[in-house]
């Protein structure tokens, strides 16, 4: 995929971004089995035949538009990019001021935190190594500006340190930089769904969100605000929506919890509603399974709850 994109990425936009969805879409029939899981999952949107293979199909070529998109596939400078990353809540951002935890789901188009960076805010990833496609072979061929975006926008020395790559020691490493980030008035960005205990399921059409409890124990631990953060497309515009923050951490863990679970799945559950085939990943399980196992520092702090670093947190 990293010879594709590199290919690909000396056509003038959107061109690479064009023929790498209809590829995607083209390649739809030649798996089977992952086909009809997209038309299984279709029938719970859809009560045609007709409109369950249109959106299956799309739901295809949004995976191969978004892999593009996150290669800045045929994208020059920063100029270029921002016409195309609009951001929403920005208001919410600047009131939870700093020290704040955005939370990211997979359920759109990749690199959410990019409209938070290009709006000028200092933003650490707390993530897997080799989530990102192609990871630094691809990040060394974008554009020098933006490959400065991300270097300039993150907390200085965390970015590299609070990525962490499967096992226990890297996994309670994460939990110390986004407590260290955190405790300095730095923010973080972490998905909600991850390896680890899950806190809670959201039903969907056609599967669940499993939301894991890493992100719950740094909340409590901290007691940053929490940021919610979805992300859609319209037409080739990346729209990246920044909602009101989670309420403070209640001093009870269960009624906390019952909290957390309703606001977040009404959250959830609208944008599926509304964008279903930009939430590809529902589509398909094994690749959901391998998102969240790879997915950040939500499933590590939960690891890390198990070898005692979590405090009195009964979530999960």
């Amino acid at each position: 995929m990293w010879a594709v994109l590199l290919a690909l990425d000396r056509l003038p936009w959107p061109w690479g971004e064009e023929i790498l969805a209809r590829c995607f879409a083209a390649r739809a029939f030649g798996d089977v089995g992952r086909l009809r899981q997209a038309l299984a999952w279709a029938a719970a949107h859809r009560p045609t035949t007709w409109s369950r293979w249109a959106l299956a199909l799309r739901a295809h070529a949004c995976r191969g538009r978004f892999v593009a998109r996150s290669a800045f596939t045929g994208m020059r400078d920063l100029e270029a990019l921002r016409q195309l990353v609009r951001l929403r809540g920005d208001e919410r951002v600047a009131a939870a001021g700093r020290g704040v935890i955005f939370l990211g789901f997979h359920l759109g188009p990749t690199r959410p935190d990019l409209a938070l960076r290009l709006a000028g805010h200092r933003i650490t990833w707390i993530g897997a190594v080799g989530t990102r496609v192609g990871g630094r072979r691809t990040a060394s061929a974008w554009p020098r500006e933006i490959q400065q975006l991300f270097e300039v926008s993150s907390e200085p020395e965390t970015e590299q340190a609070a990525a962490w790559s499967p096992g226990q020691p890297a996994r309670v490493r994460a939990l110390y930089h986004a407590h260290r980030i955190l405790s300095r008035g730095g923010n973080v960005f972490i998905t909600a769904e991850g390896p680890g205990t899950t806190a809670f399921e959201v039903p969907l059409p056609g599967g669940e969100a499993h939301i894991r409890a890493g992100w719950l124990l740094l909340r409590e631990l901290t007691g940053a605000p929490v940021l919610p953060v979805l992300s859609h497309m319209e037409g080739r515009v990346q729209v990246v929506t920044v909602h009101p923050a989670l309420p403070p951490v209640d001093g009870d863990p269960h009624r906390d919890l019952a909290v957390c679970r309703d606001v977040i799945g009404a959250l959830v559950r609208e944008h599926v509603r509304r964008f279903p085939e930009q939430c590809y990943l529902l589509a398909f399980p094994v690749e959901r399974s391998e998102a969240a196992r790879s997915a950040g520092a939500s499933g590590a702090i939960a690891d890390a709850e198990a070898s005692g670093l979590g405090g009195r947190s009964s979530h999960g």
